[in-house]
């Protein structure tokens, strides 16, 4: 969809974004990271909204890749969260606190994206992570895993609401951890919650 070098172009946006926000930069701040004149870079983009919403595509993308590494990675259910902790605590370091806000407010097309990425493909990985949980005997089996499935994916995205928990006051990498470390400790078995703790030990 994107050449190798409108790749690494957007990648460097989205590292732009993530360290001061996307309402702050402007096209001029893009063109000066690229290295490139803004004519180049209109030849790529119509406005910053489109730019916006290709980084987002490629950021969704690298996501569903990164998740299918983890399915393949982790030997189980248990592991396949704690894969996704640790690749989320560093790109949550990195985040401006105001991103989310910011997609909300004033690119409303990226933020649909985002909402139907959550609906459509997060959903989809995280029952069936559920549901590998359950057929291993890692989690227990007497909860409904659709609805399990949704408050995760719900609740998660809470944790940018700068209201309820200011960046000043809490890093989001360990505010990340404390909740994924909940969410398993309510849905593994016996059996689940040694290798729970032997992994936290």
């Amino acid at each position: 969809m994107f050449t190798e070098q409108q790749e690494k172009w957007l990648k460097r946006v989205e590292d732009l974004f993530m360290r001061y926000g996307i309402k702050s930069v402007t096209m001029d701040d893009v063109a000066r990271e690229l290295g490139i004149s803004k004519k180049t870079l209109y030849l790529f983009v119509d406005n910053k909204d489109d730019l916006v919403n290709k980084m987002l595509e490629r950021h969704i993308s690298e996501e569903k890749s990164q998740c299918a590494r983890h399915i393949v990675a982790a030997g189980n259910a248990i592991e396949e969260m704690f894969l996704v902790m640790e690749a989320n605590a560093q790109q949550l370091q990195q985040m401006k606190a105001n991103i989310v806000y910011d997609l909300q407010k004033y690119h409303r097309d990226a933020w649909e994206k985002i909402q139907a990425f959550q609906r459509g493909f997060l959903y989809d990985v995280v029952r069936a992570n559920l549901e590998r949980g359950i057929r291993d005997g890692h989690y227990r089996n007497n909860f409904d895993v659709d609805i399990v499935a949704k408050l995760h994916i719900t609740l998660s995205f809470q944790l940018f609401d700068e209201d309820m928990f200011p960046q000043l006051t809490y890093s989001k990498e360990s505010l990340f951890r404390e909740y994924l470390l909940h969410y398993l400790y309510g849905i593994v078995s016996e059996k689940g919650l040694q290798i729970l703790k032997a992994k936290l030990s």
